[in-house]
């Protein structure tokens, strides 16, 4: 073992050995933000270099949610826990022959489409090998999205030494009881691994919950 699976395997076991890591779960009907997105695209149709995906529309609700929630939003170092006024939101991107975390900086300040053209960028220079180093350092919260290899939820590992990771599942449509009835709705598993050190169950739950409801209902990203 050598090279990147290398640096990658010491990393994921300094993760597991320096943090209590606990994950939790929650199925969002994610039906509205689905809509959303078809929405957005149908209105920009018209613009060749419009895209937008749901883990852009995800990784804008995990800003909002962040700054309610800012424990989330911290790192643990030697001397404590640092809590941040600002969301550097990595995003994980599977490589050739490994996995790399570019982060953009005060994702927080952008709107929708612009963190969208910022997530996609960064994404892209990850692959092609053209990120420099304070693109890679500095992250405050992860997300990992499985959604294209078809998985429904997985247990992400702390990318230390932040306190949180989102993982992300494929959106399946399923019955569901809505609004009295039983209708086919668009499910997504969501998986939040958080550092038990740093924060107890309680507000990581909140802060997880708060998101799905975001994504159910994106109207909540405004308030």
């Amino acid at each position: 073992m050598e090279g990147i699976r290398k640096l990658i395997a010491d990393n994921m076991l300094a993760s597991l050995a320096g943090a209590a890591q606990l994950t939790v779960f929650v199925e969002a009907d994610v039906t509205e933000m689905v809509a959303l997105r078809q929405a957005l695209l149908e209105r920009n149709k018209k613009n060749p270099d419009y895209r937008l995906s749901h883990n852009d529309i995800i990784a804008y609700a995990v800003c909002r949610a962040l700054k309610r929630h800012p424990v989330m939003n911290s790192t643990l170092r030697p001397d404590g826990v640092h809590l941040h006024a600002r969301v550097n939101l990595g995003i994980a991107v599977a490589l050739p022959n490994g996995l790399i975390v570019p982060n953009v900086k005060n994702a927080d300040g952008y709107t929708l489409e612009e963190l969208a053209v910022r997530v996609r960028d960064v994404s892209g220079r990850a692959r092609k090998g053209g990120l420099n180093m304070d693109e890679i350092g500095g992250g405050s919260f992860t997300i990992s999205n499985v959604s294209m290899l078809g998985m429904d939820g997985f247990t992400p590992i702390l990318n230390p030494p932040e306190t949180g990771i989102l993982g992300v599942g494929r959106v399946v449509e399923k019955p569901a009881v809505k609004d009295g009835e039983i209708r086919i709705r668009k499910l997504m598993t969501l998986s939040l691994t958080f550092n038990h050190m740093v924060t107890d169950g309680g507000p990581a739950m909140t802060f997880l919950r708060e998101l799905a409801d975001m994504l159910e209902n994106p109207g909540l990203m405004l308030a």
